[in-house]
């Protein structure tokens, strides 16, 4: 057994490590927390510094110069190419086709024949028609006659009116003298009734001339009506000749205008029936090609500046290397209402025919604005639930500027109103930017600020 002396100092000595060790054990933790919480301090000074240094800065802000839009406005639109005259050629008369003188592709000049059409009937009725007008002149002369006899016979009649007039003025003389004789006594009574009764014949002598008269009148009003009705048959007669004339003059077909056959439908020996229902076979299709016209459709917002004589550029896939020139000949007066746009013809001069109709062509349309537009990069544009707004600068300041856009071009847009051309304006600016907010600005080129 060890010594109680000795138990002691072991005791006192293990007593003294711990201490020793709880000393060495606070001294680091005090030493970690040190370490740990003055960098903490430390930075959390510097953040309260950051922030009111970030509160009191003024914010830096890129900006650019609005400057005019071109002064012009133009738009590339499709149309489709068509003949300035194109027509369909139909028979106008019934028969068989004898010749057939043109074919696909050919040039032809207007009153040019391009078919012969056989008609034997109609030939047949135009013969009848003559003799009838032959017959009919002649009825015509023989009504003339027959007027020239009544009026003569009429004249005649006059005649023995004025006689039986004077037969009996000399008469009533005659009766009145011998009554004054026969009351006198100078003649007898049977020679003064002979004159009475002598008077009273020569009275109906009269009457009865007058009665002629009025019946060769008649007969020459008779007459003259015959001669009109004879005139009349013969104008019907010759009227008839003039139509079947006119009909046996279609069966030659001629070109209609200068141009080019553009289709063939018939051969010789085909039977061919007149007009153009569409059961009816159709001879030909022609174009006229020196000059072409153009069709586009218009969109609403460029269509008020279209007016007739405006120049229009067309280009063609086929011919790259070359420029077309058009003018605009007619604007539709209103717009379509399911597609907002206005139907403009465009006049194409052709005259070495290297455009044909049905081509397919690209025309741009442009024309001076009545006011001037300012443009300016897209990402200037701010968007709010009021309306489209962008930042300029005024004093150092941010200012909301409201706005009316034209034409977007994606990295451009085209303002209407709201900007004169010149301001500075904020490049994307931030969210929280604020009406009347002092800024500093950097001024970046334009083709920089997209």
């Amino acid at each position: 057994m060890m010594p109680e002396e000795e138990i002691n100092n072991t005791a006192k000595k293990g007593a003294g490590g711990v201490i020793i060790f709880l000393i060495i054990l606070a001294i680091g933790l005090v030493g970690l927390f040190v370490v740990g919480l003055l960098p903490r301090i430390e930075r959390q000074g510097e953040l309260k510094k950051a922030h009111q240094e970030t509160v009191d800065a003024i914010p830096l802000v890129h900006t650019v110069q609005a400057h005019p839009a071109r002064h012009s406005e133009s738009i590339l639109l499709p149309g489709n190419i068509g003949a300035i005259q194109y027509t369909t050629i139909y028979a106008r008369v019934d028969g068989y086709l004898t010749e057939r003188l043109v074919d696909i592709g050919d040039q032809v000049k207007k009153g040019e024949l391009i078919a012969e059409i056989d008609t034997p009937t109609i030939n047949d009725e135009l013969d009848q028609a003559k003799a009838d007008l032959l017959k009919a002149k002649a009825g015509e002369e023989t009504s003339i006659a027959n007027c020239k006899e009544a009026q003569a016979k009429q004249a005649t009649a006059d005649s023995a009116v004025v006689k039986a007039k004077a037969n009996l003025a000399y008469a009533t003389v005659t009766a009145k003298r011998w009554q004054d004789m026969c009351e006198r006594g100078t003649v007898s009574q049977q020679s003064r009734d002979e004159k009475i009764r002598l008077l009273d014949t020569t009275n109906a002598e009269l009457a009865e001339q007058n009665a002629n008269l009025k019946a060769a009148i008649a007969a020459v009003e008779a007459a003259k009506a015959e001669i009109k009705q004879a005139k009349a048959n013969v104008l019907a007669k010759a009227a008839d000749v003039a139509r079947l004339t006119a009909e046996q003059s279609f069966q030659k077909v001629l070109a209609p205008f200068d141009g080019i056959i553009t289709l063939r439908k018939v051969d010789p020996g085909a039977l061919i029936t007149k007009g153009s229902q569409s059961s009816n076979l159709e001879l030909y299709q022609m174009a006229k090609i020196d000059a072409l016209r153009i069709y586009v459709s218009v969109p609403q917002r460029v269509a008020r500046y279209l007016h007739n004589g405006m120049s229009a550029d067309v280009q063609v896939p086929e011919y790259p290397e070359r420029k077309f020139t058009g003018i605009v000949t007619n604007v539709s007066g209103a717009l379509d209402p399911n597609t907002r746009t206005r139907q403009t013809e465009i006049k194409i001069e052709n005259k070495d025919h290297a455009l044909l109709p049905g081509m397919y062509a690209e025309v741009k349309l442009g024309s001076l604005r009545e006011e001037p537009w300012i443009r300016v990069p897209g990402t200037t544009i701010v968007t709010k639930t009021n309306g489209l707004f962008v930042v300029v600068v005024k004093d150092g300041k941010a200012h909301y500027q409201p706005i009316t856009m034209g034409r977007d071009f994606g990295d451009e847009v085209e303002v209407r109103i709201g900007l004169r051309g010149g301001e500075t304006v904020v490049v994307s600016p931030s969210d929280d930017l604020r009406e009347g907010e002092a800024i500093n600005t950097q001024p970046l080129p334009n083709n920089e600020a997209t």
